[in-house]
């Protein structure tokens, strides 16, 4: 008999279910390209048994959910929209939802590289939507809850509040999923995170220090790990993270992907070398350092001058109106008409997600005692303030800022701990009342403005003692400096120049004798000067000094009075008419007659006195010669620039020593400085060359801008940067600033972080190199890692918390959850506290509401609650206590008649 034809269908096992889900797709045939096919997705996944399975199953979900139109065969179009990243419904409509139309350039770029599962290190300004960046293919590569045992995602931010930030966008991007979240920060209650842990969360948002206090504390396994993310990543490989960083990462498993992201990153890598990066793709998107709608303006001042200029600059120029705002006027409104005093803290209040005012400005000082001088002054001159610094109660700092993002007051006073994190978008201004020492963190501050498109100021008051570090910003942003209508060439451009100015004199006079007004009705306001005086001190001393070549450059500016100038930003009118004030002023203030008083009147005489100062004349001219000489010498050999570029002309008649200093500050300009800073040192003419032009590889980077490379510079903010060294953990305990130290005692840890230090328990001198975290001499363990971390990591509060719940044996890493773990998820890990049930108040018959009030005293008569639960009617049995009380009674009143009982006695 011949053999049966086999049948066109397939059999069981070459069935395929992936085009039964998905339908054809052009390009994807399984019999032909069968498991080797191209699918854009890594198929070595790192989890055991069935990893080619579960790589099958992404990358045909991945490819259904492209468009058909992006799709030319086994490959997908770079760029787009959202829909040709492959990611799947439920994100999409979250992110639709969430109002982002078309990825940004570091989405763009960034979630194709992190989907492939490849280390990423990406660099964009603020507002360019980092956060989403990496939460999009976290949220598209978790997809769901794991029944299995073991966070798979870790988020590690420098903040509270940029990890509130994070929490926030995960939960609107995540809103189709069951995956779990957990926020683990410092100031929280240990036993609330204690059991949000044990729910087996998906993914953790935490700040390092808080995050390995539960490590270490819940012993916890790290090995399931698959995504981790460093946000802000130059600020958490700082000083103040380098042992919580260690221990962590020696906890995760090699196979992880790891991702770095922050507006201010170096070129080179090395400094996160300890991140454990593995052949990582470098995203750097800082053509603008600063957003292009960002307007900027710098004033020139006095220290004494200071509070009045704020004052003015909130009052002329920015004209926020005093008193209440419009927002919290609504909601007195309808706390008043709901006689509810809680509505005001009510998250469902009108304008929750943003500030509504057009004039919403923050203002950043360098000391929390400053924030407190300034929010007590400001409040004093009628404006709504919120205030934020490091110490504040975290409680406290979320009632601050929710009051700001929803309008309730319209200026918020913080110290640079916000200057990351905090994500505002309707901002309107920036004002940098202690100028930043360090060119990152201007770009941080100013990045909380002008954000997602819209129009943005910044403004800053500078000190003769700042204008250094805004050199050092100047070049760092590759603007040009201008002070004058002539360098600006027209119209000023505040947005694409440093535009450096004073304000008009005549109208900040008033607002200066209105604080010297306020400081002498209001004694809290002298006593808070003096101490955020003494803070400032504090500051000073501990900041990063400024570039030798920027010190020189102010000096010269300072010295041509080129920046004491009328501002700009005032008009051009205005600008004219008090620039021929000032030279008229100037010229007086520079007359200098031509014959002192010994002279006059004896020109043909002979006079000891005249005779004396024409020798005198003679010397002092002498002394010019010689000196302008030197210093043209000097700078020949320095720079290699030829005498005729460098020498200015010397006014022969004038004894002022203030030329010479006109003529050196004349001789260099802005653009001969950014190439003598920015490029290697040039050999002097005619200077023999050893160099072979095909061999010779030069130690200095070609092309390399060295204010750009120290602004980007992880260390770049420390106190000593000549102390730095390449060894990470060397530079780390060089660092002798940390941004959230806005205190005293924050200021004096520094300046002791060499040497020796006396123990009070073993009453030595101890070395100070293991004091990296910070614990000032307290008893320390050894990690996992090696290094020492603090020994109350490991108080025992776990296993008392245990106790006290009842919890039993916890799943191990990898086993399935139990139906605990399941129910702590459910109530998000929260203890419902409030069971107590109150009887409502008796009915007033003289209210509105009697009658309502009437019908639920008898319900709650009905149902016995509260005071009713022994009914309605006063109860007339007596218990032991009634009865013991009505015979003390009795006896007191027997001792005080001192009557016999009545009763016969027989």
């Amino acid at each position: 008999m011949a053999p049966r034809a086999s049948s066109p269908a397939l059999s069981e096992n070459e069935f395929d279910i992936g085009s039964a889900l998905f339908g054809n797709d052009d390009g994807f045939d399984t019999q032909e390209n069968g498991l080797g096919a191209d699918f854009g997705v890594s198929l070595d996944l790192p989890n055991g048994d069935g990893s080619d399975d579960e790589a099958f199953i992404a990358a045909t979900q991945a490819a259904s959910n492209r468009k058909a139109s992006n799709l030319k065969g086994n490959t997908v179009k770079k760029g787009g929209g959202f829909q040709a990243m492959g990611l799947n419904a439920a994100l999409l409509k979250a992110i639709t939802s969430k109002g982002f139309k078309v990825p940004t350039p570091i989405q763009r770029k960034a979630v194709p590289l992190i989907m492939d599962r490849q280390d990423v290190v990406g660099m964009a300004r603020t507002g360019s939507g980092k956060t989403a960046a990496f939460v999009i293919p976290m949220i598209q590569t978790l997809k769901a809850h794991s029944a299995k045992v073991g966070a798979r995602a870790i988020v590690l931010s420098p903040s509270r509040e940029l990890a509130l930030q994070t929490l926030k966008v995960v939960k609107e991007l995540g809103r189709g999923t069951d995956l779990r979240t957990v926020l683990v920060v410092g100031g929280d209650s240990l036993d609330e995170q204690f059991n949000s842990m044990t729910s087996n969360p998906d993914i953790i948002i935490a700040t390092p220090g808080r995050f390995l206090h539960l490590k270490v504390e819940m012993d916890l396994d790290l090995s399931s790990v698959r995504y981790i993310v460093f946000d802000e990543a130059d600020r958490l490989f700082e000083m103040g993270f380098a042992a919580q960083l260690a221990e962590i990462l020696h906890a995760l498993p090699s196979s992880r992907q790891t991702l770095l992201f922050s507006a201010t990153l170096p070129k080179t890598l090395v400094e996160f070398a300890r991140a454990g990066l593995q052949d990582p793709k470098l995203i750097r998107l800082d053509d603008s350092k600063v957003s292009p709608d960002l307007e900027s303006a710098f004033f020139m001042l006095k220290s004494a001058e200071r509070d009045a200029a704020l004052l003015y600059l909130l009052e002329n120029t920015i004209k926020i109106p005093t008193g209440k705002t419009e927002a919290a006027k609504k909601v007195d409104e309808a706390a008043a008409a709901d006689n509810n005093k809680k509505r005001k803290r009510d998250p469902e209040g009108s304008n929750f997600h943003g500030s509504p005012t057009a004039n919403s400005t923050i203002i950043f000082a360098a000391t929390k005692h400053r924030v407190e001088y300034l929010s007590t002054l400001l409040r004093t001159n009628g404006y709504s303030v919120s205030y934020v610094y490091g110490n504040l109660d975290q409680t406290a700092r979320k009632a601050q800022v929710m009051d700001f993002r929803r309008g309730l007051s319209n200026i918020l006073v913080v110290t640079d701990v916000a200057a990351r994190g905090l994500d505002l978008p309707y901002l309107a201004n920036v004002i940098n009342y202690d100028f930043p020492s360090q060119p990152k963190i201007f770009v941080h501050r100013v990045g909380r403005t002008a954000r997602a498109g819209r129009k943005g100021w910044s403004y800053s008051l500078i000190r003769e003692s700042d204008v250094p570090y805004l050199i050092d910003l100047q070049l760092f942003l590759g603007k040009r400096l201008v002070s004058d209508k002539q360098s600006a060439g027209g119209e000023p451009n505040f947005a694409q120049d440093v535009i450096v100015g004073s304000f008009i004199q005549d109208e900040l006079q008033p607002m200066v004798e209105r604080v010297h007004g306020l400081h002498d009705a209001e004694g809290d306001l002298i006593d808070l000067e003096k101490v955020a005086g003494k803070g400032e001190a504090q500051y000073i001393r501990t900041r990063n000094s400024a570039s030798t070549q920027s010190v020189k450059r102010a000096k010269e500016l300072l010295a041509s009075r080129k920046l004491t100038g009328t501002h700009l930003l005032f008009g051009t009118e205005v600008y004219d008419a008090l620039r021929e004030k000032e030279k008229m002023l100037e010229k007086i203030s520079a007359f200098r007659p031509a014959e002192s008083i010994f002279e006059i009147s004896h020109h043909g005489a002979s006079n000891t006195a005249a005779e004396v100062m024409r020798k005198r004349r003679e010397q002092i001219e002498n002394f010019k010669q010689k000196k302008a000489q030197s210093s043209t010498d000097d700078l020949e050999d320095e720079q290699g620039v030829p005498q005729s570029k460098k020498t200015a002309e010397l006014d022969n008649d004038s004894d002022d020593a203030e030329d010479l200093e006109d003529a050196d500050s004349e001789s260099e300009s802005e653009d001969e400085l950014e190439v003598s800073v920015s490029q290697p040192e040039s050999g002097k003419a005619g200077k023999d060359d050893f160099q072979n032009s095909e061999f010779f590889m030069s130690y200095q980077p070609k092309g390399i801008n060295v204010a750009e490379d120290k602004g980007y510079g992880v260390h770049s903010g420390s106190y000593n940067t000549a102390q730095q060294s390449s060894n990470f953990l060397e530079s780390a305990r060089a660092a002798q600033f940390d941004l959230t130290n806005d205190e005293t005692r924050g200021f004096a840890e520094p300046s002791k972080a060499r040497g020796m230090r006396w123990d009070k328990k073993s009453k030595k001198y101890v070395a100070r190199t293991n004091d990296i975290d910070g614990s000032k001499g307290a008893k320390m363990v050894t990690g996992e890692s090696g290094l020492k971390i603090a020994a109350s990591f490991r108080s025992g509060r776990f296993q008392e918390w245990r106790k006290t719940n009842k919890v039993g044996r916890l799943p191990r890493v990898g086993e399935m959850e139990t139906s605990a773990n399941r129910a702590a998820s459910h109530n998000g890990g929260q203890h419902y506290k409030h069971k107590a049930q109150k009887a409502p108040k008796e009915a007033d018959r003289y209210r509105d509401d009697y009658h309502v009030q009437k019908k639920r005293v008898e319900e709650a008569k009905q149902n016995r609650i509260g005071k009713f639960k022994d009914g309605g009617a006063k109860s007339e049995l007596k218990g032991v206590d009634d009865v013991r009380k009505a015979r003390q009674l009795q006896q007191k009143r027997q001792e005080k008649n001192a009557r016999p009982s009545k009763k016969r006695k027989f």
